[in-house]
């Protein structure tokens, strides 16, 4: 069964899941499965934050695809208001694609706290032993500000740095974010936070859901 996603996110680096959602489909049996980020840009009007339109906009641009990730971060301990806001959204945009919500615990970059070597790796500094006071990994979803943590995280890493050369690497973030999530190791660590957790067995569900109704079909 071959699968179309789209990945609905939050800004323009979401673009570094797209492989790892790939991996997910593919092992929750999907035979094929390729991903893309809606291009917006190539709207006339654009359509602002809502996202039921974004949604709907998204399925207008590529309606071959069956099945949306919905990327929004909880910004809080309790995803629950995040899994109904994007339930809600996918209602009311009134689209047939299956979906699979996507809501890291606080924010995105928690899942980036997980691989130190990574963070040394792109702070171009594999081999440093500076301390970066990382979460242990049990506390990584009750850490706030995470993105915070991240960016101090690669700046220690990175150090020492110049005053001039400290201000251009933390320009930088979002390339260096970037990177991060295409090197993301799928399974462990990440199998023992919960979203991940639940983004993985929704995968595997809404895969389960679409094979049933190509077999119906047929």
């Amino acid at each position: 069964m071959r699968v179309q996603f789209l990945l609905i996110g939050e800004g323009s680096t979401e673009t570094g899941l797209l492989d790892h959602l790939t991996s997910l489909c593919i092992a929750a049996g999907a035979t094929e499965a390729s991903g893309l980020v809606p291009p917006f840009a190539r709207l006339a009007t654009p359509i602002g934050h809502d996202l039921a339109l974004r949604l709907r906009a998204a399925h207008q641009l590529l309606p071959e695809a069956n099945l949306f990730f919905v990327h929004r971060d909880a910004d809080q301990d309790d995803p629950a208001l995040r899994y109904a806001e994007i339930a809600q959204a996918m209602a009311a945009s009134a689209i047939t694609p299956r979906s699979v919500a996507l809501v890291p615990i606080h924010e995105t970059e928690a899942w980036l706290l997980t691989d130190e070597a990574a963070i040394r790796r792109v702070a171009g500094r594999p081999n440093g032993r500076a301390p970066l006071n990382l979460p242990s990994l049990n506390r990584i979803e009750q850490t706030r500000r995470p993105k915070e943590r991240l960016e101090a995280a690669l700046l220690a890493a990175a150090q020492p740095l110049s005053g001039k050369r400290q201000a251009q690497f933390t320009q930088a973030f979002g390339y260096q974010r970037r990177q991060l999530l295409e090197a993301l190791p799928v399974g462990r660590p990440l199998d023992q936070l919960s979203a991940w957790c639940r983004l993985r067995d929704d995968t595997a569900a809404a895969i389960a859901a679409l094979h049933a109704a190509q077999e119906a079909q047929q």
